[in-house]
């Protein structure tokens, strides 16, 4: 019966909407480093040619030549996978804890033994929230994804700018948006 209960407490602790795929963009907050600075804001299109940024403090579409771009800093956050670790990490401690085997008998031992498991269980939740909180905590800091351009042969730009593609929020640049486009030059 303990298992039962264990596998409804993991499958409500881990629900498949954290697993699955929702459709939306992995990721688009974005820092771009070119000769002249950092931009940061949402990254918003990017081709062999452009990248295009709505940039953070002002709002304004920024256009990028490729070529000017030397690295691209994108925020992935891990924090889902970390919390889901934490949580692991909790259960596994409180379900050990669940499965001790009750003792048999009415003596002040028993009565020690049961308050003893009382303090692990509370001290097992405890861990799982503090697991699951510190998880989340450490996968959102170290949630970063690179592109170092400037670093790269023109096969690996390639291969990279494939991959940026799928972090970008449009596969195509709506028309009324490049008029809108302020090119960033050097």
């Amino acid at each position: 019966m303990r298992w039962i209960a264990m596998l409804l407490v993991i499958l409500l602790v881990f629900p498949g909407a954290i697993f699955g795929n929702t459709g939306k963009p992995r990721g688009n907050k974005a820092a771009i480093y070119t000769a002249e600075g950092k931009y940061r804001g949402t990254l918003l299109y990017i081709d062999s040619e452009l990248l295009v940024l709505k940039e953070k403090k002002s709002g304004e579409l920024l256009g990028f030549a490729t070529p000017q771009v030397k690295k691209v800093y994108l925020r992935k956050s891990k924090a889902g996978i970390g919390i889901a670790a934490g949580l692991a990490v909790g259960v596994g401690v409180l379900g050990i804890v669940l499965l001790i085997p009750p003792q048999k008998g009415g003596d002040i031992d028993s009565a020690l033994r049961t308050f003893f498991v009382g303090m692990a269980v509370i001290g097992a939740l405890f861990l799982t929230v503090f697991t699951a909180a510190g998880g989340g905590l450490l996968g959102s800091i170290l949630g970063w994804k690179r592109f170092k351009f400037h670093k790269m042969n023109e096969l690996e730009k390639e291969t990279a700018l494939k991959k940026l593609q799928r972090y970008a929020l449009w596969t195509e640049l709506p028309a009324e948006m490049r008029n809108r486009l302020v090119m960033v030059t050097n």
